[in-house]
C-alpha cells in the first residue's frame, strides 16, 4: 500500500472515530440534561422548596387529626407550633398537650418556618374555611 493511500486510510478512520466520539457526547449530553431538569422538577416539588415558575400556589390540605399528630411529634423534637393562633411549645412525658379546642374533621394548611440551614424551626397551621 502507497503512503498516499495510507495516509487517506488513517485520516478516514480518524474521521469516523471523531464523529462516533462527538454523537456518543451528544448523546450523553441530552441524558444528563433530562436527568437534571427530572431532578429539578422533583426538588421544585419538596417542601419548602422555592418554584422556578410563577403560579398561586394552594396550600397543603391537612385534616385535623394530622394536626394532632403533628403538634405530638414536633412538640417531642423541641419544635414549637402554632394552630390559629395558639401557640403549642411545651411538651413533657407522660403528659400530653391539650388539643381538645381543635376540630379533628377540619382541614388545615401547614407552614414551616426554616432556619438559614433549612433545618425547621416552627410549624405553623391555620384552618382553612369550609366549602
Amino acid at each position: 500500500m502507497s503512503d498516499h493511500a495510507s495516509s487517506m486510510l488513517r485520516l478516514g478512520v480518524s474521521l469516523i472515530l471523531f464523529i462516533t466520539a462527538c454523537t456518543a457526547a451528544a448523546d450523553l449530553s441530552s441524558q444528563m440534561s433530562m436527568a437534571l431538569e427530572l431532578r429539578s422538577q422533583q426538588e421544585e416539588r419538596s417542601e419548602g422548596r422555592i418554584s422556578r415558575i410563577a403560579e398561586p400556589g394552594m396550600p397543603e390540605r391537612i385534616q385535623g387529626t394530622q394536626v394532632i399528630q403533628a403538634i405530638r411529634m414536633n412538640l417531642q423534637d423541641g419544635i414549637s407550633v402554632q394552630v390559629d393562633g395558639t401557640e403549642y411549645d411545651v411538651y413533657s412525658e407522660p403528659f400530653e398537650p391539650d388539643v381538645s379546642a381543635l376540630n379533628a374533621s377540619s382541614l388545615y394548611s401547614m407552614y414551616p418556618q426554616r432556619n438559614q440551614h433549612g433545618e425547621i424551626i416552627s410549624v405553623r397551621f391555620e384552618k382553612l374555611e369550609e366549602d
